[in-house]
């Protein structure tokens, strides 16, 4: 997000970012989460962001993951718990964001 995020975006800068997303999830990972599952969303960055831009950021990786079908669906009946975390890094090239994803038997979704 930020001056030149996705709220800003135009149709065809959005589609680009959207497509690189789906692109790299599927070069990334065949993993395959049947079932509801908890997304741990953790960003390494210079500067912190509000919270509710970081966690529209996830927008693009989430949809990717379906369209990898790496997760069933998006909807909360799925993820049935999303964790944004931030962790300040002090140079750029240490920033990144990793997505982890652990699959919920049914038995600790009642516990």
């Amino acid at each position: 997000n930020g001056k030149t995020g996705l709220i800003r975006e135009s149709h065809h800068p959005a589609t680009e970012r959207k497509k690189k997303m789906k692109d790299l999830v599927c070069l990334l990972t065949r993993n395959k989460h049947i079932g509801p599952v908890r997304i741990i969303f953790t960003r390494y960055t210079v500067e912190l962001m509000d919270w509710d831009n970081m966690c529209a950021s996830f927008k693009n990786v989430g949809d990717a993951l379906v369209f990898a079908r790496v997760i069933e669906d998006d909807k909360p009946a799925v993820v049935v718990e999303f964790l944004p975390k931030q962790v300040k890094v002090p140079k750029y090239d240490m920033q990144k964001s990793t997505v982890e994803i652990i699959s919920i038997n049914k038995n600790q979704e009642d516990a």
